[in-house]
């Protein structure tokens, strides 16, 4: 089993219960819906990295929230006057980075700059791939957490409930991690291909074994278009590789998806990809998510 260690080194303990670590009462709040204006806030870019942050704040010093709202695209959100203000009062801002805030960059950086601290977990991550959507393994995630747990000490979190917490979170992702490919055993070798709505799974497979064929929008962004002709050879590619399933998002219309899926016979299945699901949908919290793609994935293409 892959160990974790916390900030002064110490190893983590085997994986705990497979449900997620409860986050800080306040985490996964959109910016500034915190109910507790005393505590200092962490403000995380996305949802998905709201949860996270309250897993490493789980002593509760720390109100976290969600400057992108629920239901929000990450890639396309610009900020509002009032987002810089919560993001300038930030104890810390934690971000994706590698260019997944499109529209939040020169924010981040003027914020940054200003003297608000700034995390972007994709340097805290090696080997991503140059995917932006590297929440999609837990493990790398769970390597980052000492070092996120560093940020929160020197913004002011208590050293020793800092490392417990982090200890805690990454025994719950590496029972997540475990619980996935559990789940995704159901899918045989030959049927491990994913077409996305855009490059958004290329992490998810890199970790759990999969080839990505190809995407309806051929980029990592939302912020494209398909053409035809882009369209007409991925229907080619899914025909002759025999993919029973197309995989649209739950932040997207997938109208050229669900043509596409018409036009060749195929499945259209939603996933979850750049931010939680409504409370009860399965996906509310990043533990959630991981597990409902998972059994959706396996569903559509273990045969």
């Amino acid at each position: 089993m892959r160990m974790v260690l916390s900030r002064r080194g110490v190893a983590l303990g085997a994986a705990l219960a497979l449900a997620a670590v409860p986050a800080a009462a306040a985490c996964g709040n959109e910016a500034g819906g915190s109910e507790d204006g005393d505590r200092p806030h962490v403000v995380a870019t996305t949802g998905i990295w709201a949860d996270i942050v309250g897993m490493v704040a789980c002593d509760g010093s720390f109100a976290v929230d969600a400057l992108v709202p629920s239901g929000a695209d990450p890639h396309g959100y610009e900020p509002s006057l009032r987002d810089r203000e919560t993001l300038d009062e930030a104890a810390l801002v934690v971000a994706n980075g590698g260019g997944l805030e499109e529209l939040l960059d020169d924010t981040l950086d003027d914020v940054e700059a200003g003297g608000t601290p700034v995390v972007r977990m994709t340097e805290l991550m090696a080997g991503d791939g140059g995917d932006r959507h590297v929440w999609f393994d837990p493990t790398k995630v769970a390597a980052a957490l000492p070092a996120l747990g560093d940020a929160l000490v020197d913004a002011g979190a208590d050293p020793a409930a800092t490392d417990r917490c982090v200890a805690d979170a990454g025994a719950t992702l590496t029972a997540l991690d475990i619980d996935v490919e559990a789940t995704l055993a159901a899918v045989p070798a030959d049927r491990r291909i994913l077409v996305t709505n855009h490059d958004s799974m290329g992490t998810f497979a890199d970790r759990y074994g999969f080839e990505v064929l190809g995407s309806v929008l051929p980029s990592s962004s939302t912020l494209t278009e398909a053409s035809a002709g882009d369209l007409t050879a991925l229907g080619e590619e899914i025909v002759a590789a025999g993919v029973p399933a197309i995989f649209t998002e739950s932040l997207h219309a997938g109208v050229d998806a669900d043509a596409l899926g018409d036009r060749l016979g195929v499945e259209v299945v939603e996933l979850y990809t750049d931010a939680l699901g409504e409370p009860g949908s399965g996906a509310e919290n990043y533990p959630a998510l991981l597990r409902t793609d998972a059994e959706r994935i396996a569903t559509a293409l273990g045969g």
